[in-house]
């Protein structure tokens, strides 16, 4: 019944309330920049705002052919051309043919959602709420919501979108219950988490709203430039019963009524550099939304907060890390950084990964976590410090080696930022070895560093090898074998890194028995062999590429250069008193060219 009572008005409002409805529509539908989270499924080329267009241009259809007008249209179309139709349509699609009153609708519904007071102060309210743009609301409940709904349906009618927009926002408040606000900031965290850097990390969404039908909202925002509506805390909702609803953004409910992955490219396609405005300021810069403001607005919702940062570290980086125009970032991106950090400290560490028990072949050292990422991008700007960094991660990790947290991470700044000692690699050594649980990233790391290199492989190969003097004579030769399997993925890392096989071999211990280590030093030898060949193919390419460059050269330099000369120029080689050899030259091949205006010759290239 709410759904057929919505769909009866909006069919029998204005016929221009239905076309801006389809013209909504069919924006979100257009729009490339939105992505493919528009789509109802990725293998399926059909629009998810498909069947809200058609049900709008059906309703549209009928309107106007059950009116007088439309009658009349068409029998002036079986009798005549079609331009006539046309100009009696333009006249239609410009009318206000509301089957109701719209303004009497709006303020009937209106006092069954004013907050409790007298009726002085409710007249009053209901006067001032058509000058302004804030929406004022008791508390919502289930039933109420229809009538929301409907107002912004009327106030989309009548053409005034901030109202409507802020009617829509009531809706999308209503939505964050105990259970589903939760569960949309857990998705949000992993959607960071479980994300790759080069890829988006937008995921579906874990909501069981119909988002679909509210689609058309980010179209209302976009093409009626009301994004500054947006960073106005309240503007939607006053609730002076309960004012921790007051306190929500309305970032946050558009998030929660139209879903995580398209308000984030919504705000992605919208967001500008910090300016360094006030909130009072917002609403001389219109469609405008800076990144400080932005953040500014979850800040109640950390991971939230911790979900908008990243997607501008992904998707902004122009403004956010990279900097094209300027030396030094502005400070109010500095505070940004300090304030992801805290939030990486804090929500990164939920998702540990989990990649102990795969292959060194399969475990890259250049893959790097949302984390590391975004050490590497802001630590040389000076917005955080190398220093603090280090402390802070090494506290969270409560000194335990064996700890997998931010093992990684630490062990990047520690190489990255640190003194360079004997020391500071032996710590990341330890840190990939037993914090990460990663030979690959070992090895490839004591084939880096070329200063403590022996050293780091000593420590490697006594990790390898050395058995626990605590354990008994049966945990021993579980250990032996246990030995042989790391000593063998040893071989196996160090092989892919390029390292030298034939000293690695001479240190393996005797009695030690390695599953498969003919055919993994077979193989070896082959991928070397195989590299080399690739080395010197590449190297005769390029040899050839040289020897045909210097001949293009050589061919270029004896190759005369097409000149054109006027009479002016001539005239000025003739006056010249002390003539020089170039002008000899040109006076000389313009007396044995044809007399024309202009004269062409070649002469070769010095």
């Amino acid at each position: 019944m709410v759904g057929l009572f919505l769909e009866t008005m909006r069919s029998w409002g204005p016929t221009s309330a239905l076309r801006k409805r389809i013209q909504l529509h069919r924006y979100c539908a257009k729009n490339q920049q939105w992505g493919l989270q528009w789509q109802a499924s990725p293998n399926s080329g059909t629009s998810a705002v498909a069947p809200f267009i058609q049900q709008a241009e059906k309703d549209l259809h009928r309107r106007i052919s059950q009116t007088a007008f439309g009658v009349l249209a068409n029998a002036h179309h079986s009798s005549s051309s079609g331009q006539g139709n046309s100009t009696i349509r333009q006249y239609i699609d410009s009318s206000k043919d509301s089957l109701f009153d719209v303004e009497h609708l709006i303020s009937r519904l209106g006092t069954r959602l004013q907050p409790r007071d007298t009726e002085e102060d409710s007249n009053e309210r209901l006067a001032s709420d058509d000058i302004s743009s804030n929406v004022f609301l008791g508390t919502i409940s289930d039933n109420s919501t229809v009538i929301v709904e409907s107002m912004a349906e009327l106030e989309l009618m009548r053409e005034r979108f901030d109202r409507a927009l802020g009617y829509y926002l009531a809706i999308g408040s209503h939505f964050m219950t105990t259970e589903s606000l939760p569960r949309l900031e857990e998705a949000a965290v992993q959607s960071v988490n479980l994300s790759e850097t080069s890829s988006s990390p937008m995921l579906a969404e874990g909501d069981k709203f119909d988002n679909t039908k509210y689609l058309h909202i980010l179209s209302m925002i976009e093409l009626h430039q009301l994004s500054h509506l947006l960073l106005k805390r309240n503007f939607f909702f006053v609730n002076e019963t309960d004012d921790s609803m007051a306190e929500e953004s309305p970032i946050v409910a558009l998030i929660m009524l139209v879903g995580l992955p398209r308000v984030g490219r919504f705000l992605m396609d919208n967001c500008s550099p910090p300016e360094g405005t006030s909130t009072d300021d917002i609403e001389v810069s219109y469609g405008m939304m800076p990144l400080d403001l932005v953040a500014r607005q979850l800040e109640s919702r950390p991971k939230l907060l911790y979900w908008f940062l990243f997607q501008v570290f992904i998707h902004k980086a122009d403004m956010y890390v990279r900097f094209p125009t300027t030396a030094v970032p502005p400070a109010a991106i500095t505070k940004l950084h300090q304030l992801q950090f805290s939030l990486f400290i804090d929500y990164a560490n939920e998702n540990v990964s989990k990649k102990s028990s795969e292959s060194p072949a399969v475990l890259m050292a250049n893959d790097d976590t949302p984390f590391m990422s975004f050490l590497r991008a802001t630590l040389p700007h000076g917005g955080i410090q190398a220093d603090d960094v280090r402390e802070k991660l090494t506290t969270y990790r409560g000194g335990s080696v064996d700890s997998p947290v931010f093992a990684r991470e630490l062990a990047f700044v520690i190489e990255s930022f640190g003194k360079g000692t004997v020391d500071d690699a032996k710590e990341v050594l330890e840190l990939y070895v037993r914090g990460e649980k990663n030979l690959y990233m070992a090895v490839a790391y004591a084939e880096r560093n070329t200063k403590h290199s022996s050293i780091l492989w000593d420590i490697l190969v006594e990790y390898c090898t050395t058995a626990d003097p605590l354990s008994s004579s049966d945990e021993t030769n579980q250990n032996r074998g246990a030995q042989g399997a790391l000593f063998g993925s040893l071989l196996e890392a160090a092989a892919h890194t390029g390292s030298d096989l034939a000293t690695l071999v001479t240190r393996i211990p005797e009695g030690m028995s390695i599953e498969g280590l003919r055919p993994k030093l077979i193989a070896a030898i082959s991928d070397y062999r195989y590299k080399v060949k690739i080395h010197e193919q590449v190297d005769n390419i390029l040899m050839e590429d040289k020897v045909s460059i210097l001949r293009e050269l050589s061919h270029v330099s004896r190759r005369g250069e097409r000149i054109t000369i006027g009479d002016e120029r001539l005239r000025n080689a003739r006056a010249n008193k002390e003539p020089s050899s170039e002008t000899g030259n040109l006076l000389k091949a313009h007396r044995q060219a044809p007399r024309n205006r202009s004269t062409t010759f070649s002469l070769p290239i010095r």
